[in-house]
């Protein structure tokens, strides 16, 4: 695969010409090619003789903006879903009999400030780019900078993504187009939900929301790095013989997205994420964590797929709504504010950690989790996230075991191995649909600390695992391990 551009070229950047499809601007902003600026003619889309004062004609003009960018309108559709979420969030103050159509407050007041917030891309973004992240790298941007790409998003004035191009079933994943609309939807409850968070973000927006200070003072900024770590540090931080960490098990009724339950205060939390991070049209995890959080969405233009041994940690993105439960089973429920008051968002950590795709692998008398390069891949991988920071605790749920068919008991193990070779407390939730194997995992907690003198006796455990094992039984054949171990003390 060839490397990934260095830099993200923004609409503003005075580089980039588009054809003028609807004839939009005066012959003069012709090129040779007959091309114009592509920041004029946006400029003179989003400033219109008359102001836009109706739902069909925010409809229209997002239509014009997307084929002028992209050559079409797809995956927007009928935009039913944006006119529901819009309608009650910025309900009218008076029925006008037009089915929701008519003017409301969104476009009376917030509309014209998200517009102003993407018209300032040339002044927050002087040079036209943005930086594609590579090895510990790091992008930061004040907040104001993130929620002007994340208008932009809603505009669906951004380019995809070169890497995003390789893959036909995500390259609309780019902007917030793929939820406008009821048809082909795999989840509405879920696309429901985003559009939801959006509109809450939107509103902060009209507030001035994005002028809040983060608590320390050192202002409140959105946060990008990708993080790799080489096998020789995780080698030599394995040989340091450390002790093995707390871990603790927390049965929930439902998952949420409170601030305790996103590593609020001190903590940070585990996003099961693809190789290509970010977000879709149903509920899982990742999904759901990203939707959530408006400014986490910037992060797939500045992202390439994730490597074996890179993780992405995003801090400092506010999440807007509380979604609870999983998959099909979710609602939305009020978001209460984090110990310490709104600026405490500013601490947020997002750790994105791609699991091996063992559902991919052929099927067989092999654990594949327990293959010598795939155990070492999830320790360097984890690691790699756990140690980007000193956190009071490291929330997660069972990590790659869900669509990516890793085995829990080994995925956790490693997930302890690596908090205690990075110093922290691990966290490991789950709903009452895992009650038996969190038990199990307790029991195993109690009988290590006990039995294993420290991290490097956890490695060795975890190495000495025979393939043959069955997924889902593997804490059975750890526990008979420890009471050996036990006995021999």
């Amino acid at each position: 695969m060839p490397p990934h551009p260095s830099f993200y070229p923004l609409p503003s950047s005075p580089t980039l010409t588009i054809l003028d499809r609807f004839s939009l601007l005066p012959s003069s902003f012709e090129d040779a090619s007959g091309n114009v600026p592509r920041w004029s003619l946006l400029h003179h889309l989003l400033t219109p003789s008359t102001p836009i004062t109706t739902f069909p004609a925010l409809a229209s003009l997002l239509d014009t903006l997307a084929v002028t960018i992209h050559g079409t309108a797809h995956p927007a559709g009928d935009y039913d879903l944006l006119r529901e979420a819009i309608a009650a969030h910025f309900p009218p103050s008076v029925d006008d009999g037009e089915g929701g159509d008519g003017t409301t407050p969104f476009l009376t007041a917030t509309w014209p400030r998200l517009v102003n917030l993407a018209l300032s891309m040339p002044s927050l973004f002087p040079s036209g780019t943005l930086p594609v992240l590579s090895d510990n790298t790091e992008v930061v941007l004040s907040r104001k900078q993130a929620g002007c790409l994340v208008v932009h998003q809603f505009l669906r004035t951004l380019a995809v993504p070169e890497w995003k191009r390789e893959e036909e079933e995500r390259m609309w994943l780019h902007d917030f187009g793929a939820w406008y609309g009821r048809a082909g939807q795999r989840q509405e409850s879920a696309v429901g939900a985003y559009l939801g968070g959006l509109m809450r973000y939107f509103a902060m927006v009209d507030a001035g929301g994005l002028d809040g200070g983060y608590r320390d003072g050192d202002g409140w900024q959105v946060r990008y790095t990708l993080r790799s770590v080489g096998e020789g540090e995780v080698g030599e931080r394995l040989g340091r013989q450390m002790p093995l960490g707390e871990v603790e098990v927390e049965v929930v009724e439902r998952y949420d997205l409170t601030p305790r339950s996103l590593g609020l205060p001190g903590g940070a939390a585990v996003v099961a994420a693809n190789r290509c991070v970010g977000f879709g049209q149903s509920a899982t995890q990742e999904e759901v964590h990203v939707g959530s959080s408006p400014e986490a969405c910037p992060a797939v233009l500045l992202t390439p797929p994730l490597g074996d041994g890179q993780v992405l940690v995003v801090r400092g993105a506010q999440a807007t709504v509380n979604i609870t439960g999983q998959r099909r089973d979710i609602r939305v429920e009020a978001m209460p504010a984090p110990e310490g008051g709104e600026g405490a968002w500013g601490e947020r950590t997002m750790l994105f950690m791609d699991a091996l795709e063992l559902d991919m692998a052929e099927e067989g008398d092999v654990l594949p989790d327990l293959l010598p390069g795939n155990l070492d891949r999830e320790i360097r991988k984890a690691y790699t996230a756990f140690s980007s920071g000193k956190f009071s605790e490291i929330r997660t749920g069972l990590w790659g075991c869900g669509a990516f068919c890793g085995d829990p008991g080994i995925k956790m193990l490693v997930l302890w191995l690596t908090a205690s070779l990075a110093e922290t407390k691990l966290v490991v939730v789950c709903d009452s649909t895992g009650l038996a194997f969190m038990e199990e995992l307790q029991r195993v907690a109690r009988k290590a600390t006990d039995a294993l003198r420290d991290t490097a006796d956890l490695h060795k455990l975890l190495h000495s695992a025979p393939s043959s094992l069955v997924r889902g039984k593997t804490l059975s054949w750890v526990i008979a391990q420890l009471d050996g171990c036990e006995e021999r003390m």
